[in-house]
């Protein structure tokens, strides 16, 4: 008999008379060895039926793994040790947030090889909420299991094939111009009137203006540098967050410096000197490396404790439907108003590219866009009807089949 080639299988008599068909299953396990299925026939005759009947099946795509490693044990696997060392903290609370909430109890207990395209449509459909969440949960598994294939744990991907939602995305929200005056004046005698006023006139992130240091600032040149950002951090063993400081930012261009208005800057240096006159009065020697902001204790201000004190001010001037990232988009909203350039907007706000600020505030380019063509009404006379211009030129149609 020809020797079988590796990925075959193979038969053996067994001492006791049985004859063992050994056959790969293709896969490997966790520990990096080869999985095989083990057959016990009576006969060589039956033996090698059986092992026919493996080698047809695998040719099919049939798996006969009797792995019982879970979905819930791998994803947790992949995301603690192939994609902890490598996230930034942010995003690995986000990988394990959403793998805690949604994923495990929807395909937790499901044996890898048994999960199937139908189990993650079906979760990610149950999960709902936006295109963003459906998203987030889909890079997430599709990831672990993309790892899953590549060790040989699995023959193909079942996140292949999964079908995306519409994104069925609202208009994002935006103060008017009246909402932002009201906004503005609902901000007398609060305790964060400066540091709401710096997103405002800013557009910085949440966690961008946070851990800002007043060497950070240049109120000769009207600038902030933004090198850093509050993050909060989950410990899911002792069911406690905790905010600390990151010493880098989401992307390589969130590393910037923006421009701030003559208004603003005002604003801050009057803020400056209170802070100052707070610190001498609390017997601090002053420094630059002072917190530009600080809650009522002292310390850094707790982003949590800052959003509740926000939407008790939007309440205030009657401001429904806002959030945190609103001062941001009023922000970008109030640049491209002003007829701002956007590849200035994309800096100021730190975006990667001027691609994504033109995806995200298309609707205020194409509003734009109307108005710079309006400008051209001036020279609608020369297409306008007789009736309507009087002495006006028309261009005629050329008649049919004739070159113009």
């Amino acid at each position: 008999m020809a020797k079988r080639a590796n990925g075959e299988g193979n038969i053996r008599k067994r001492t006791d008379g049985r004859w063992l068909v050994t056959f790969p299953t293709g896969l490997y396990k966790e520990n990096g060895k080869r999985e095989y299925v083990y057959k016990y026939c009576n006969s060589q005759a039956e033996a090698a039926e059986a092992l026919r009947q493996l080698q047809s099946e695998k040719a099919m795509g049939v798996c006969h793994s009797k792995s019982a490693v879970k979905t819930g044990d791998w994803i947790n696997t992949w995301i603690e040790k192939h994609k902890a060392p490598k996230l930034a903290p942010a995003t690995l609370t986000s990988y394990r947030n959403n793998f805690r909430v949604h994923i495990k109890p929807y395909v937790g207990e499901i044996p890898l090889r048994e999960l199937t395209t139908y189990h993650i449509q079906k979760m990610l459909d149950d999960i709902g909420g936006s295109l963003s969440t459906f998203v987030k949960n889909y890079n997430v598994i599709h990831g672990a299991l993309e790892k899953a294939v590549e060790l040989g744990m699995l023959p193909r991907n079942p996140c292949k094939g999964v079908a995306f939602p519409k994104d069925d995305k609202g208009d994002m929200r935006v103060l008017t111009q009246e909402e932002q005056q009201r906004f503005i004046a609902a901000l007398d005698g609060e305790y964060y009137k400066v540091m709401l006023l710096t997103y405002l006139y800013t557009g910085m992130r949440m966690g961008e203006c946070i851990p800002l240091q007043w060497k950070d600032i240049d109120l000769s040149k009207r600038t902030i540098r933004v090198n850093k950002k509050a993050i909060v951090r989950h410990d899911y063993a002792t069911h406690s967050a905790k905010q600390e400081v990151q010493d880098f930012c989401k992307t390589k261009s969130s590393k910037r410096t923006v421009a701030i208005t003559a208004g603003l800057t005002a604003i801050l240096s009057e803020y400056k000197e209170s802070m100052r006159q707070r610190a001498e009065n609390m017997g601090q020697a002053w420094s630059e490396e002072r917190l530009v902001f600080l809650n009522t204790r002292d310390k850094m201000v707790y982003s949590r404790n800052l959003q509740e004190s926000l939407y008790k001010i939007y309440r205030k001037a009657g401001i429904e439907g806002a959030t945190m990232h609103t001062l941001r988009h009023t922000y970008a909203t109030r640049c491209f108003e002003a007829g701002v350039d956007i590849k200035a907007i994309s800096e100021q706000l730190g975006h990667a590219n001027v691609k994504t600020t033109y995806n995200i505030y298309v609707h205020l380019l194409d509003d734009t866009r109307a108005k710079e063509i309006d400008k051209l009404s001036g020279i609608d006379k020369f297409i306008a009807s007789e009736a309507t211009t009087g002495n006006a030129v028309i261009i005629p149609f050329p008649e049919r089949e004739k070159a113009v």
